[in-house]
């Protein structure tokens, strides 16, 4: 029996037949993942360039760019009929495509310099040494120093208040931005209000399933 390619050799091929598509739409690719235990599902993640250290595109004039639907269901159609020929998958799959949105999955640790000071998630594949038993952390992203970056804990993280936690990118399983919305419940007379952490509404998204 012909094996097929391996997960890392079909996210390397799906990644090649991406990232010019979306450099013809203006965009970059951000990043692939491949889900599912029966039919699989390829997530392509595309976004603007040049985005600043807040996190937000840059634009010297008017508002900044960002992703549409129309431009996502493009690049899934192209990116379809690529992979098709390609042959990467015996049976059907689905192809999703859209932005990373503002609680963005990270794929490299470069990506993370853009969000020094922002909060991130991030899940290890097997406990942190210096945090026995313990693989989810959550927390300022504060340093990024080649493939290992550190986290600065966040108060619900760690009761002593902003403990740093260096973590090499082949440690982890997944990460993720965190972001924080206002908290626009009307705080009790002396009391602030805090920013909260909450899911966002689902990114513009385009995609189909071939057979």
């Amino acid at each position: 029996m012909t094996r097929g390619p391996s997960k890392e050799e079909r996210l390397r091929r799906i990644a090649e037949a991406a990232a010019p598509v979306a450099a013809a739409f203006g965009l970059e690719l951000w990043g692939v993942e491949l889900a599912g235990s029966g039919r699989p599902v390829v997530r392509i993640f595309v976004d603007a360039p040049a985005r600043n250290a807040a996190g937000a595109p840059a634009a010297e004039n008017g508002p900044p760019p960002g992703v549409t639907v129309d431009q996502c269901a493009e690049i899934s159609r192209m990116v379809g009929l690529a992979l098709d020929v390609e042959d990467l998958f015996a049976d059907a799959w689905t192809l999703e495509v859209s932005s990373p949105g503002l609680e963005r999955p990270f794929f490299r640790p470069g990506q993370l310099r853009a969000y020094v000071g922002r909060q991130a998630e991030v899940l290890l594949w097997d406990p942190h040494p210096d945090f026995p038993g313990r693989r989810k952390f959550c927390g300022q992203v504060a340093t990024v120093e080649g493939d290992t970056f550190t986290l600065r804990l966040s108060a619900a993280d760690d009761p002593a208040g902003g403990t740093p936690v260096r973590i090499p990118w082949d440690e982890v399983r997944r990460a993720r931005l965190v972001h924080l919305f206002p908290d626009t419940s009307k705080p009790r007379p002396g009391q602030a209000a805090a920013p909260k952490s909450a899911r966002t509404a689902a990114p513009a998204e385009g995609g189909g399933t071939h057979a």
